[in-house]
């Protein structure tokens, strides 16, 4: 590796860190006094709300891996045009491609990173968090749990199973719910196929209600719709199913193939798969736009320029990002375009800004 290389890779590195650290702090800071009545509600509470927080710190390293890369490398540039640097850079003969390889090895090692974060333990300590917020803190109910991929749960002889629960829409599909006797006998048996959560209840429709004794079914009726089947909130199924944000590639790849066998219109999983390829390659998008933005300083001395450009280009660029996402979910973009389509926008961005620089 080349001097020149060591030397950009490490000084990157060093503000990369110090940013990273910041922005945890401001992450971790918000996050504590969003719920900070349920986290000081006892002394307990909160020593659990430290362990949940600590859960949330790859969550949070993840997602702003990209915005800090990219604000790291434009510090980088105003500090080098500051000391004048960039002019003996330029002078030496070195060219714009020259600066960007050791960058481009950078990015790919954080897609890497990310990418194993994303799969392999981000899953663990969202999962982690969730249950301790939810059930140690919250103090609600662990009797919800996920069996063959579907939702089981019992209160005293009521036995129930749903097929399919939405937790981005809260919605139900295929809910089933049976009362046993004191001897385990099937006493009535209620089917639903759909359910919405709506004015703080559950309201079903296509429901089937029946009736057994020890010879069989007795009676069988049939309703438009029906309300309070279950009582239990959505938030109780979030904590045995996870988000599709929360799932692996892995998981949700098999979650989605299970929704196609049984029928269920899986367009809007499928965004959310393509963007967990998608997200990673943001940093490789973002070596583009900081060298089309960070080597146009030449008059600015001020480390907030770098700061403040950094800002910009990532709320615009997530801005994109959630526009694409939410044409994606509402089947206007296919779901591969909905994923990628920002990183392709900013990409090329960045490649005609490079092009255009005068060297």
């Amino acid at each position: 590796m080349k001097k020149l290389d060591r030397y950009l890779i490490g000084s990157v590195l060093k503000i990369f860190i110090i940013t990273s650290l910041a922005g945890l702090a401001l992450s971790l800071i918000i996050e504590f006094f969003e719920r900070v009545d349920v986290f000081t509600a006892s002394f307990n509470n909160f020593l659990l709300s430290t362990i949940y927080l600590c859960l949330k710190i790859p969550y949070y390293f993840n997602i702003m891996l990209p915005l800090v890369f990219l604000i790291s490398m434009l510090i980088f540039f105003v500090l080098i045009i500051r000391g004048n640097e960039m002019i003996t850079i330029r002078t030496s003969g070195i060219s714009t491609l020259s600066l960007m390889k050791p960058l481009l090895g950078l990015a790919s090692f954080f897609i890497i990173s990310s990418f194993i974060l994303a799969e392999w333990i981000i899953p663990i300590t969202l999962e982690g968090s969730e249950y301790i917020y939810r059930v140690k803190i919250k103090k609600e109910e662990s009797y919800v749990f996920l069996k063959n991929d579907r939702i089981w749960f019992k209160r005293d002889n009521i036995i129930s199973n749903i097929d399919f629960f939405d937790n981005k829409k809260d919605t139900i599909k295929g809910l089933t719910v049976v009362e046993l006797s004191n001897t385990f006998g099937i006493t009535k048996r209620t089917d639903a196929e759909t359910g919405v959560w709506n004015e703080g209840s559950w309201l079903f429709t296509n429901v089937i209600e029946r009736t057994f004794d020890k010879r069989g079914v007795i009676s069988k009726k049939t309703y438009s719709t029906m309300r309070d089947i279950i009582k239990e909130p959505p938030s109780i199924f979030k904590v045995a199913q996870k988000n599709p944000e929360e799932m692996s590639y892995g998981e949700l790849s098999k979650y989605i193939k299970r929704l196609k066998r049984s029928g269920h219109d899986v367009r809007r999983y499928l965004v959310d798969l393509y963007n967990k390829i998608a997200f990673p390659f943001i940093n490789l998008v973002m070596v583009f736009a900081a060298l089309s933005m960070g080597l146009r300083y030449v008059k600015t001395k001020h480390v907030s320029q770098g700061i403040l450009s950094g800002l910009s280009v990532g709320i615009l660029y997530w801005f994109f990002h959630s526009i694409s996402l939410s044409l994606g979910y509402s089947e206007i973009f296919p779901p591969l375009f909905a994923a990628w389509f920002s990183n392709l926008v900013f990409l090329s961005a960045g490649v005609i800004g490079i092009v255009s620089l005068r060297t």
